[in-house]
């Protein structure tokens, strides 16, 4: 009874902390959250000051009982989950479990999974603290409240299955918006004038039309810049100013996690969420074969601070001067501010040893660490290094025409140059020439002077090259070629959203928290609202534009930017203490309802069918009605539902969609592709990787927690059925159903699937026994809940239905089994008995085991 149990959130983290405490110690790991609110309407009393009914997650019941049974095993636990809201949340569901008047519970932090780190966190235990705990709680409730009561609207206005998120509805209108913008963008055309010139030296350079007459000069079409040209080209030119200053480029302040994002996706193309999948996973422990253990190499990843310990700041400084020399150690540390919005509650991210560089330590790790901890160490190093020191010089040529006809009496002409004097930081950055947030703080908090791209110069005036001397008065020489030229442009929309802007402009606006950007970003990804296009940025669908336009129209306070920040700022009070849970809850729960009745009274967010004048070729009597459904446009018979005829009008040719999916056999992402039996993931490493496998439907197996599938037998005259796709795991799972399950609550009794059954009017049946829950599906909506592509849809392999000839082939239909499959005993009665085709039904191949992609477990919010 002398040990101390320490529990943490996930194995790895648990197995390098083993290591470090010793044998005093038991360390396990609650694998995330063990408890979260049920899907259904009850998981909130409103009336009773909003009390939550929390519930054991399916499947943790094994881990929730080890739990238990260690704690019996010993006198005092520390709950060492994540030092955030959401760990504070896991901690208090774990005492809430374990607690014993005999046992002693405390929490503790670990901001670094080190030697020191796990020393310091043990020794400075506190009592788990309520108002962190609150604040969390707050937002789950806020979140279930909008979530459940919007996604109804959604579902009554548009199409049923629909659903919309607190937060994620915003970021959509992000996205919505911004492509408003460059719809309506109407481009103007300009003109750039420059002039290749000649010094008295001989030496070549160029130089731009900056003013004219004094004043600024905007050549706006091809007839100004025609006689602009033949001005020029008359002029006798002389220097009339020259101006030679040093610049000075500040390094940029360490990573928060919404500028590691950021960096993460321009550099490095990687993704939000798995950006911190991997940063998770360095921050966890990584193990380097050195003294026999795993060893956490960054701090903390989800900050908003840009703090660093004053411990961390002398061992940079002195690995600086090892490394690069006394020269690259400014006098005194550079110091950064965080934002006014900041909690500020860690430190920054950083290499909890900086002596540990990326190279050294290579071979033990993945491609994507090895990378993504380069670019942390680099940044960590960067911000205590001298700055940047450019000799900038700016020359200003007066030209004066000498032709007759001149439209001007002369203009002005300008060249800036720029030539690297000190390397100073960027000696680290090893050719990386943007860096998010370098504009915004600079060394000790204040802003960074100005680059030359910051001058009231153009950006494009500045050349990182020496101009020839010159000097007030020297004549200037036109040399030609190329004399002067004239090039035409146009003005640019705005660029479309990427994650790493998307983040960005999140953080600016104070909506979300470094604990979020990235279930944000995912969320509006995994619903079909909007598109990944080649590059990465992001195109909103039809629906995802007549889901915004909805929600703006009824008016609701969360679908404002604004509103939303307001309300990050409120919880992040709660967390302090200064705002009440109940009080927060109350005042928004009321306004809430006031605006969403009156919404649920406005009429279809839908567009209005219309009439074609194509006769329907199934049933020669009726015209086809141009409808709109949730996977777009698409005709239908009038004589509906007599007739069922129907022709898809959205885009044959689906794009490939990314996932969150990892590949079983090479960790690589997987992707969406669609080809001659319809959507199948493929790994993105093909062609030295072809696994491929079913789509997960996004419906959890009940039994097991793994993904339903859908299961096509090879041959003709077999049924389709849904099985779990552990069936030919370690473990098996023989978890099947008829009916296609579809990831919709049940509204009646909290089921997390309803599934849809066939027949003349098919219908959403809840499968769980004695529920009774039946709904008809409406019309636009059948294609899409049957998952059978339209006729004309891509997969029918007719015209660019299938996927790239070099792209990685489809999973094959299943191969016969052994015996025929038993459905599940909560599938609806009407299926109960399977036929005798059924035993076509896949064993092997298209059914592997669909791994989830790696997380710390966590529910999302």
């Amino acid at each position: 009874m002398a040990k101390t149990l320490v529990i943490v959130e996930s194995p790895a983290k648990a197995k390098t902390i083993k290591k470090y405490l010793g044998s005093g110690y038991d360390v396990v790991a609650s694998k995330g959250h063990l408890k979260d609110l049920p899907k259904n309407q009850n998981a909130v009393d409103v009336a009773n000051d909003f009390t939550e009914k929390y519930e054991v997650i399916v499947g943790k019941e094994k881990v929730l009982q080890e739990l238990k049974d260690a704690a019996k095993k010993v006198d005092a636990v520390l709950l060492a989950t994540d030092p955030d809201r959401e760990g504070e949340a896991i901690a208090w569901h774990i005492l809430e479990e374990i607690q014993d008047d005999k046992l002693r519970v405390e929490r503790v932090e670990f901001h670094e999974i080190t030697k020191k780190g796990v020393d310091h966190g043990v020794q400075h235990p506190r009592p788990l603290d309520i108002n962190l705990y609150d604040a969390q709680r707050a937002r789950r409730v806020l979140d279930r409240i909008v979530g459940y009561d919007v996604s109804a609207l959604v579902w009554s206005k548009l199409a049923f299955g629909l659903s919309a998120g607190r937060v994620q509805s915003v970021a959509l209108r992000l996205i919505v918006d911004r492509e408003r913008e460059i719809e309506a963008f109407v481009p103007e055309e300009y003109w750039n004038v420059s002039a290749g010139l000649s010094a008295p030296s001989g030496a070549a350079f160029v130089a731009k039309l900056a003013a004219a007459e004094g004043e600024k000069i905007e050549v706006k079409n091809g007839e100004t810049a025609a006689l602009v040209r033949a001005d020029l080209e008359s002029a006798s030119c002389k220097v009339a100013k020259v101006t030679r200053r040093e610049q000075k480029r500040n390094p940029p302040a360490p990573y928060t996690t919404s500028k590691l994002q950021q960096d993460a996706t321009n550099i490095l193309h990687f993704g939000t969420k798995r950006t911190m999948q991997v940063a998770q996973g360095l921050y966890e422990g990584v193990d380097l074969k050195q003294d026999g253990g795993p060893v956490g190499l960054i701090t903390y990843i989800r900050t908003d601070s840009t703090r660093v310990s004053d411990d961390a700041i002398a061992e940079v400084r002195q690995a600086i001067e090892k490394r690069y020399g006394k020269s690259f150690v400014p006098d005194k540390p550079n110091v950064y501010k965080s934002k006014k919005n900041a909690q500020d509650a860690h430190e920054a991210i950083r290499p909890t040893d900086v002596n540990i560089h990326p190279d050294s330590v290579k071979k033990h790790l993945k491609d994507e660490q090895y990378k993504l901890y380069k670019l942390i160490w680099n940044r960590f190093v960067a911000s205590q290094m001298t700055p940047a020191v450019y000799d900038r010089t700016t020359v200003e040529i007066q030209a004066e025409p000498t032709r007759g006809d001149a439209s001007r009496k002369s203009y002005m002409l300008r060249s800036t140059g720029r030539v690297l004097k000190d390397k100073g930081w960027l000696e680290v950055t090893e050719g990386q020439r943007d860096f998010a947030g370098e504009e915004e703080a600079g060394a000790d908090g204040e802003a960074p002077e100005p680059t030359a791209a910051a001058k009231a110069a153009p950006v494009e005036e500045d050349s990182d090259a020496l101009l020839p001397e010159m000097n007030e008065g020297d004549v200037i020489r036109l040399a030609t070629p190329p004399g002067v030229v004239t090039e035409q442009k146009f003005t640019q929309p705005p660029p479309r959203y990427n994650e790493g802007s998307l983040v960005r402009e999140l953080e600016k606006r104070g909506i979300g928290r470094p604990s979020t950007y990235a279930e944000i970003i995912s969320k509006v990804q995994q619903r079909a609202y909007v598109e990944k296009l080649s590059g990465g940025a992001f195109q909103p669908t039809q629906l995802g534009k007549f889901v915004v336009e909805g929600l703006v129209r009824s008016n609701l306070d969360f679908m404002d930017p604004n509103f939303t920040a307001q309300m990050e700022e409120e919880l992040d009070e709660v967390g302090a203490g200064k705002i009440k849970r109940e009080q927060l809850l109350k005042r928004f729960y009321k306004r809430f309802r006031q605006q969403l009745e009156p919404a649920k009274k406005l009429a279809s967010w839908k567009p209005p069918s219309e009439k074609t004048g194509i006769p329907c070729e199934e049933c020669g009597e009726g015209e086809m009605i141009k409808k709109w459904g949730k996977n777009g446009y698409f005709l239908s018979c009038s004589r509906y539902p007599k007739c069922k005829a129907t022709r898809d009008l959205s885009n044959s040719a689906q794009a490939v969609r990314e996932t969150d999916i990892t590949c079983d056999k090479c960790g690589k992402p997987m992707v969406i592709r669609t080809g001659r039996y319809g959507d199948f993931l493929s790994c993105t490493g093909y062609p030295a990787c072809k696994n491929a496998r079913p789509v997960p439907l996004g419906v959890a197996c009940p039994q097991c927690g793994g993904d339903i599938i859908e299961v096509r037998p090879r041959k003709k005259g077999g049924r389709t059925f849904y099985g779990c796709s552990n069936f030919n795991a370690e473990q098996k799972c023989d978890f099947k159903l008829w009916a296609k399950p579809i990831a919709t609550p049940c509204p009646t009794c909290g089921a997390k699937f309803l599934t849809r059954t066939a027949g003349k009017k098919p219908m959403l049946v809840c499968a769980t026994k004695d529920c009774g829950f039946k709904q008809e599906v409406p019309e636009e909506d059948e294609a899409a809940l049957a998952g059978a592509a339209p006729e004309g849809a891509a997969g029918d392999d007719a015209e660019g239905g299938s996927a790239e000839a070099d792209a990685p082939s489809e999973p094959k239909a299943a191969p016969k089994a052994k015996a025929e499959p038993k459905p599940s005993p909560s599938a609806p009665k009407a299926e109960a008995k399977p036929k005798a085709a059924a035993k076509t039904a896949e064993k092997k191949g298209a059914t592997k085991t669909a791994s989830k992609s790696k997380s710390n477990g966590r529910a999302s919010a």
